[in-house]
């Protein structure tokens, strides 16, 4: 009798056990990885959907000034956003008008922002840019 309940083990090895864990470390780390791709990509798209707001606001204001008082030139300014966990995160706003004629003139609005490794340094910031030509009224 004792011989038939020897030759029936039931259970694991250590070995066995060890190899399991080993792959559950693997997969939840794979998990882990993914998870953080996509917490980042949704971050980079909340960057870009509040530099796209304000570049809109900032042609707002340029589309709503006098004719005469835009002058030809570059001007830059800081705009700092709170966005979820983050306060005052910065963008740089360039506003670019151009005289095509005496009644035309073309406004560009450039918004940069640097995330991670897109950076003002790298050569490679994110950028959002709009145009627009506005005509004497």
């Amino acid at each position: 009798m004792k011989r038939i309940a020897l030759l029936n083990k039931k259970g694991l090895t250590l070995v066995e056990v060890m190899v399991a864990l080993v792959i559950a470390l693997i997969v939840f780390l794979a998990l882990m990885q993914t998870a953080l791709v996509g917490i980042d990509s949704n971050m980079i798209n909340i960057l870009r959907d509040e530099a796209v707001r304000t570049a809109e606001m900032k042609m707002s204001e340029t589309r709503n000034r006098d004719f005469d008082s835009l002058t030809e030139g570059i001007n830059s300014e800081q705009v700092f956003r709170d966005l979820r966990n983050i306060q005052n995160f910065p963008y740089t706003v360039t506003r670019t008008i151009t005289d095509l004629n005496t009644d035309n003139k073309q406004i560009d609005i450039t918004v940069t922002w640097e995330w991670k490794e897109n950076t003002v340094a790298s050569g490679n910031p994110y950028t959002h840019a709009i145009n627009t030509i506005l005509r004497r009224q």
